[in-house]
């Protein structure tokens, strides 16, 4: 389900960040890396996000995985994320294929009179659910996909 579609300016925040193998399995990295930075003892918060530099389908595709931390801490590259305008859509669940949604966004931005920018090309959050209810052994809410939000946003120009 669709909640929201719009233009926004995300906020300038520290990020601890890690360089993602091409082809390696997003959500088995973002839980591995969310334990080192709580191993490093950081203080994380949501969303955890990928970034991507090329298209997620493209061979090859350069990504990073990210987590909002309060401060630079030792064994964990950080970076301040800038201000960048983007067009996004959340939406929760799994009923449909993220495909869809990334489609619904670009339509969204050709009708807003808006370009993908170039410098980066998308950008996918997850939000963790307020209540969790994880199976033993889980890394994430699987057994409540429709509890899951995610934000895909792609920075636009004019």
């Amino acid at each position: 389900m669709i909640d929201k579609t719009a233009i926004k300016t995300t906020m300038k925040e520290l990020v601890a960040y890690k360089v993602l193998p091409p082809g390696s399995d997003d959500v088995l990295e973002c839980a591995k890396f969310s334990g080192e930075v709580y191993k490093a003892g950081a203080r994380p918060h949501d969303p955890t996000i990928i970034l991507f530099y090329d298209p997620k389908d493209a061979p090859g595709c350069r990504k990073e995985v990210l987590i909002p931390v309060d401060v630079d801490v030792d064994g964990l590259n950080t970076k301040q994320m800038p201000e960048i305008r983007v067009a996004f859509i959340v939406f929760s669940g799994t009923y449909n294929p993220i495909e869809f949604y990334y489609e619904k966004l670009y339509e969204y931005i050709e009708q807003q009179g808006l370009k993908p920018s170039s410098e980066v090309c998308s950008l996918e959050a997850v939000y963790q659910p307020d209540e969790f209810n994880l199976s033993y052994g889980s890394l994430i809410d699987e057994d409540n996909p429709e509890t899951w939000r995610t934000e895909i946003m792609v920075p636009v120009v004019e």
